[in-house]
């Protein structure tokens, strides 16, 4: 079931009023109705799928209440030392039964997700390699069914062990407050990544009845299907035929697909994450916070600060950190002090788990190694501003460059912009090797200014009025991006208006949707693109 359909509103509405009516009941009714609306609601994207959510949720349950329980008698034991050297020993007894425990359990989702997502990935790798040795031998290619949102519960399973493990805060004992955060339907597929904490204060006592969270969801909804509907689906015929034949074009063409690309996957992806929020906030849950307007970003360790927020905190907390203290990072560290290195050990430091994220983030984003070079252009791009960070300052000075001014700050949030198109190349590219292929073409033929006539870019999908509409609609994302960051546009909406102009605004966006949005009879609606992550 496509977030974008008329079926996932009305599955989402039903669940809504039988979610409000048992709140009216009971207020602890309603984390049921959330876990049966989230069950049902996967089961009918594919059935077969659901052993493997359920098997995530009981071994990542279970071993919180495990993990929980050697805190909990290493709390008393400690109570009962006499001398520190007693209370380290508990300690350390303790950590080590809870690391086994937490090992063991993350095993099985971690080896869950390899098989299903990684599996032909890894066969035919190691394939490639033993032709390239000469070798006859190959396996055979085995084809694992890839269950709906792995990608996504996985993760957050992971981190509520992992946050046990840590302290961070008690295992949960109620399993269905915890099967109603992992199953629950708006954000199992593509996100965001909520931590348990959070969605578990929220719906553990109940959510009553507002109607300020239906009427700011709603909007969000409907700004969701503008992006969705009216931009990313309309751009995406252009953006496909370039790229599906990229054989046949060269130059600027490219160039200006790769541009185009970068917007459809920003409109399509938080557009989804618009969709799904806006449902949240209709049963009062809010989600956690994946888009902040990227684009505006002055340097690409801002833009990873304001894209998919959610998926990179997740890598911060559970990569990144331990990484850097890790005693491997700490031994190169002390190593490079002791040799009067201290300035590259600090760097290595800083450098090398930044390295290890992005291997990890383009292997999480798909079982192909475009993704990986994706993940290690942008490893390169962010541990080069780590190391030219002093250079970069002093030319700045040097130049005397007002860095606080506005042409300063366009001129950075252009650069971002085109440094991430260029990593759109691999992104986008339907392999590796295409990808070189699309480099390569851009330089071949000139720059290619035949493909770039008026009339002529009517025809690579979109005809004269589907540009005209992609135009005026890209403008006014643009506008509600600037307001956005100035404004919390909804509230001020809804706070400012009366209930009759609040409503007639939100049927003008319907309205909207509906008349400029790619769809009809016989259209089959894409989806959305990190539903395949």
């Amino acid at each position: 079931m496509s977030y974008q359909t008329v079926n996932f509103l009305l599955f989402s509405l039903a669940i809504l009023i039988v979610y409000y009516l048992a709140g009216a009941i009971s207020g602890k009714l309603q984390k049921y109705i959330l876990l049966a609306g989230s069950l049902v609601f996967y089961y009918i994207g594919g059935a077969k799928y659901l052993p493997f959510l359920i098997t995530t949720l009981l071994i990542s349950y279970l071993s919180g209440l495990i993990m929980q329980r050697i805190h909990n008698k290493a709390e008393v034991s400690l109570e009962k030392c006499e001398s520190p050297a007693d209370k380290k020993l508990v300690r350390k007894k303790a950590k080590t039964k809870t690391k086994i425990v937490l090992n063991l359990s993350m095993l099985i989702p971690i080896a869950l997700l390899v098989v299903c997502k990684y599996t032909k990935f890894i066969i035919k790798s190691t394939n490639l390699v033993l032709l390239k040795a000469g070798s006859s031998h190959h396996f055979d290619v085995i084809n694992f069914i890839l269950p709906v949102g792995i990608s996504f519960y996985t993760l957050m399973a992971l981190s509520y062990m992992l946050d046990i493990y840590w302290k961070r805060y008690k295992a949960e004992k109620n399993l269905i407050n915890y099967a109603a955060y992992l199953t629950f339907f708006p954000h199992i597929v593509q996100g965001p990544f909520d931590r348990f904490n959070k969605f578990n204060d929220q719906i553990k006592n109940g959510i009553k009845f507002d109607p300020y969270n239906i009427q700011s969801g709603v909007m969000l909804i409907i700004w969701g299907f503008f992006k969705k509907l009216v931009i990313a689906d309309r751009l995406a015929m252009f953006v496909d035929t370039i790229f599906d034949n990229y054989t046949e074009y060269h130059g600027f063409i490219i160039i200006l697909a790769t541009m185009v690309y970068s917007v459809q996957i920003y409109a399509d992806f938080s557009g989804c994450i618009d969709i799904v929020s806006g449902v949240s906030e209709c049963f009062g849950i809010k989600l956690a916070e994946n888009f902040n307007h990227p684009y505006f970003s002055r340097t690409m360790m801002e833009f990873w600060r304001r894209w998919h927020i959610s998926l990179q905190e997740w890598f911060k907390d559970y990569i990144y950190f331990p990484v850097s203290m890790s005693g491997f990072v700490k031994g190169v560290k002390k190593s490079a002090k002791k040799k009067g290195n201290k300035k590259a050990g600090e760097l290595f430091a800083s450098c090398f788990p930044i390295l290890i994220v992005w291997i990890v983030t383009g292997i999480w984003h798909g079982a192909s190694w475009k993704y990986v070079t994706w993940g290690m252009f942008h490893a390169f791009l962010l541990i080069s501003s780590k190391v030219f960070e002093d250079t970069n300052a002093k030319i700045t000075k040097a130049l005397k460059i007002r860095t606080e001014s506005w042409g300063f700050a366009l001129f950075q949030m252009t650069r971002t912009y085109m440094l991430c198109c260029v990593g759109r190349l691999f992104f986008r590219a339907p392999r590796l090797t295409a990808s070189a292929g699309l480099i390569k073409n851009i330089f071949n033929e000139g720059f290619g200014w035949s493909y770039l006539g008026f009339e002529k870019l009517a025809t690579y999908g979109l005809d004269l009025n589907n540009i005209f509409v992609s135009v005026i609609a890209v403008i006014v994302l643009l506008a509600g991006d600037i307001l956005q960051e100035k404004m919390n546009v909804r509230n001020k909406l809804i706070t400012e208006n009366s209930f009759v102009l609040r409503w007639c605004l939100i049927l003008l966006g319907v309205f909207a949707v509906i008349i400029f949005g790619i769809y009809g009879p016989g259209y089959n609606a894409s989806s959305f693109i990190y539903q395949e992550f």
